[in-house]
């Protein structure tokens, strides 16, 4: 029977593209140093028990059960790699991240688990000097884009790439990958697309997106508002407002995707300056789509006039959750400290 392996991934958090990175606009995300770690105990039966900080016990046949419950991004994965488990498994999951702030937690859990599968039925791994390098990291996104987009109905996979390959990331959805309920969405498969695949920045470039590594950024904190809109009833809302209205919303999501590139750009050329004014750009995107309140204004316009404070905006979908600061950490904000490192086996 195998040995007991680990895997964690990082938390993330998304700095500008929010929205208009579902229809296949460029964005920025941000790996933080908050971790998910998986372990995983080979077991002399067909079972699986998993344990968390975050729920009751969940203990299941490895050959039957149903993907559901507040564990049910972890069986998501176990669900793709049962077949291949000659064994069942206990699986103890300790999170760092603040599951108040979100963070990425479940793109974090998600990449761990299948990280960990990958490598737990792939027997030549375990000799390998360095397993990470032989995971498949364009499948292990793709297979998890797929669970997150099955248990949620929709999600660009940006959070994904963090939790995977960490640090401060360019990432695009191809135009096959990305949400086609909109037409005309103006610029979808340029942006980091018509960069040269040799690019020395260019972190992955497959028939599912597109992901580039941008320097360390300045200081980046965070501010929670006191509540939170599930990201699926803030994207309900906005496909209601949205019929009738499509060519409108197009034009807009397309204007993001040109405010996310350019602070793309200025990110590569370390011109942090310029990458503010794009972030505070786009939080005047989200206004006009209708995700911030009166609150979130608030909270935004208070950290922009503390000193050194170069930016803020809402992170994540909006109507409640964070909003995030660029600069030193003022009152009321906690510290997003960044990583590089992504995905981690038996860390």
């Amino acid at each position: 029977m195998q040995r007991r392996m680990s895997a964690s991934a990082p938390g993330s958090i998304m700095i500008t593209g929010e929205h208009a990175v579902v229809y296949g606009h460029p964005a920025i995300v941000c790996a933080i140093d908050q971790r998910v770690t998986v372990t995983a105990m080979p077991q002399d039966n067909r079972q699986v028990q998993i344990f968390s900080e975050i729920s009751d016990p969940v203990v299941v046949a490895l050959d039957t059960f149903e993907v559901s419950g507040p564990m049910r991004f972890v069986l998501a994965a176990l669900a793709l790699y049962r077949h291949r488990l000659p064994f069942g498994l206990r699986l103890d999951i300790v999170s760092q991240i603040d599951p108040k702030l979100g963070l990425g937690s479940s793109a974090a859990v998600t990449i761990a688990t299948l990280g960990l599968l990958q490598a737990m039925t792939q027997p030549e791994m375990q000799s390998a000097p360095d397993p990470l390098s032989m995971l498949s990291k364009t499948r292990l996104h793709q297979q998890a884009l797929g669970i997150i987009r099955g248990l949620q109905g929709r999600g660009s996979g940006a959070d994904l790439a963090a939790s995977l390959h960490g640090g401060l990331l360019g990432y695009q959805l191809a135009a096959a990958a990305a949400d086609s309920a909109l037409s005309g969405g103006g610029g979808r498969e340029a942006g980091l697309f018509s960069q040269s695949p040799a690019s020395h920045d260019l972190v992955s470039m497959s028939e599912q997106a597109a992901i580039v590594a941008l320097p360390n950024p300045p200081q980046l904190s965070l501010c929670h508002c006191g509540y939170k809109t599930p990201t699926g009833d803030v994207l309900a809302g906005i496909a209601k407002q949205m019929l009738g209205r499509e060519a409108a919303y197009a034009a807009l999501y397309g204007r993001m995707g040109t405010c996310a590139m350019a602070a793309i750009s200025a990110a590569r050329h370390r011109e942090w300056s310029e990458f503010s004014e794009q972030l505070n750009a786009y939080q005047d995107l989200m206004i006009e789509l209708g995700v911030s309140d009166p609150t979130l204004d608030a909270l935004v316009a208070r950290a922009r006039s503390e000193t050194g404070v170069m930016a803020a905006k809402i992170s994540g979908s909006g109507l409640g959750d964070c909003i995030l600061a660029l600069g030193p950490v003022v009152a009321q904000h906690q510290p997003a400290p960044f990583t590089a490192k992504g995905l981690v086996l038996d860390d």
